[in-house]
């Protein structure tokens, strides 16, 4: 996880890796390079630490990301993650929660390929 300040109660940012057969999974990241976690999107997410992004879209899926707490997704859920990531980037800010984003994406695509993936939403 990512490092914080003595004290600091805010939460930390979540992370999203896909893992099959035990291993963190390494893609081509859509902006260059290789990547093996998405971030930085949480600002979008309807968590209960974040404040309502206007124009957000309903995120049935993505809305179950818990900011306290560690969530996994089946490869049945990967279509609808993608879907979500997808009409979450209209709203994101270019950088750094754009390209989290558009990992995000392809975590989910790649995902859906292999049974018994799980896309591991690793929060505070």
């Amino acid at each position: 996880m990512f490092p914080r300040a003595f004290g600091d109660s805010d939460p930390m940012p979540i992370s999203v890796t896909l893992v099959f057969a035990g291993k963190t999974v390494v893609l081509a990241d859509p902006s260059g390079g290789t990547f093996d976690a998405a971030g930085d999107f949480d600002r979008l997410l309807p968590m209960e630490n974040q404040l309502p992004v206007q124009g957000a879209p309903d995120l049935p899926t993505l809305g179950r990301i818990d900011a306290y707490a560690d969530v996994e997704f089946s490869p049945d859920d990967m279509a609808a993650i993608r879907d979500e990531a997808v009409a979450l980037l209209q709203l994101a800010k270019p950088g750094p929660e754009a390209r989290g984003l558009k990992r995000l994406r392809v975590l989910a695509e790649h995902g859906a390929q292999m049974p018994g993936a799980v896309l591991r939403v690793e929060a505070d």
